[in-house]
């Protein structure tokens, strides 16, 4: 089953549960068009298996759930802020999981509160990019830590052929009062809301600190508007991305360049997986 199929079957019980707020979202944009991309390179990419133990840090959750459902593989579904437990957790109640399945815990992906190689499989899907400073770096080398030998780290991030910083308005960011902002911002101020990464970027901030080893590094980007910086979906207000959403996987197909080896064979690369594991 796609995550995206599943997806929707998720809004379907919310539906019959009562759930009317979470169930409109899953039904109309069951997974958004770059998730679309991101979720199945990380699903393809971590050969996940039953046995696993999976840590998802900071994750769009419904690839979480996806594998503790499907595969049987026991996941911790983790973020810095607690905004998704109480659904998730309802969530993992509709869905029959047990906790000791389908774990859903508030962790500071900086500073893992888990025990030195205690999970095979690790991924986080654009999640680094948003850590302020040298998060980032910091987040890499805990996932280094908390992986076993042999165990494998996945990560998707945004790309850019050349270093980008990008800033918004503290009100436009949803975390801006959690534990990677600053209380008491002034909302009408920019501050940092995610960096693009350049392959110098990807090596130095992500892989090395790591202390993994490189696997495989990935890349997508989109056909079309090769000549812009903006993506597609910046040029489409959100209301209407919203009503469109079961047009997702069509506009994901129709936009985006199928994964790439080198940035340099895409016109417009915009995504970067980067799969990474501990020599056993």
């Amino acid at each position: 089953m796609h995550p995206y199929t599943y997806g929707l079957k998720i809004g379907a019980k919310e539906l019959a549960s009562g759930d009317y707020k979470h169930a409109i979202r899953h039904l109309l944009v069951p997974v958004p068009y770059w998730r679309l991309v991101e979720f199945r390179l990380v699903r393809d990419a971590g050969e996940f298996r039953g046995t696993d133990r999976i840590l998802d840090i900071g994750s769009p959750k419904l690839l979480s759930i996806y594998l503790a459902k499907t595969l049987g593989a026991e996941v911790y579904a983790t973020d810095i802020d607690e905004y998704f437990m109480r659904e998730y957790t309802s969530l993992r109640t509709l869905e029959g999981l047990p906790p000791d399945r389908f774990h859903v815990q508030v962790e500071d992906g900086r500073k893992l509160s888990f025990s030195d190689g205690y999970f095979n499989k690790v991924f986080s899907v654009s999640v680094l990019e948003h850590i302020p400073d040298d998060g980032d770096a910091e987040c890499a080398r805990e996932m280094g830590r908390i992986l076993a030998p042999g165990g494998r780290c996945l990560l998707t991030v945004p790309f850019s052929p050349a270093s980008r910083t990008i800033y918004k308005k503290a009100s436009q960011i949803y975390w801006a009062k959690s534990g990677l902002g600053e209380d008491g911002d002034d909302k009408r101020e920019r501050v940092f809301f995610q960096r693009r990464y350049s392959e110098h970027d990807l090596n130095e901030r992500l892989i090395r600190p790591s202390g993994l080893r490189l696997k495989q590094l990935l890349f997508v980007g989109e056909r079309m508007l090769s000549h812009s910086e903006k993506e597609f979906s910046e040029y489409i207000p959100f209301s209407a991305m919203v009503m469109v959403g079961l047009a997702h996987p069509v506009l994901s197909r129709l936009f985006h360049t199928s994964p790439a080896s080198s940035w340099q064979k895409l016109d417009k690369p915009l995504c970067a997986l980067v799969v990474l594991e501990k020599p056993a």
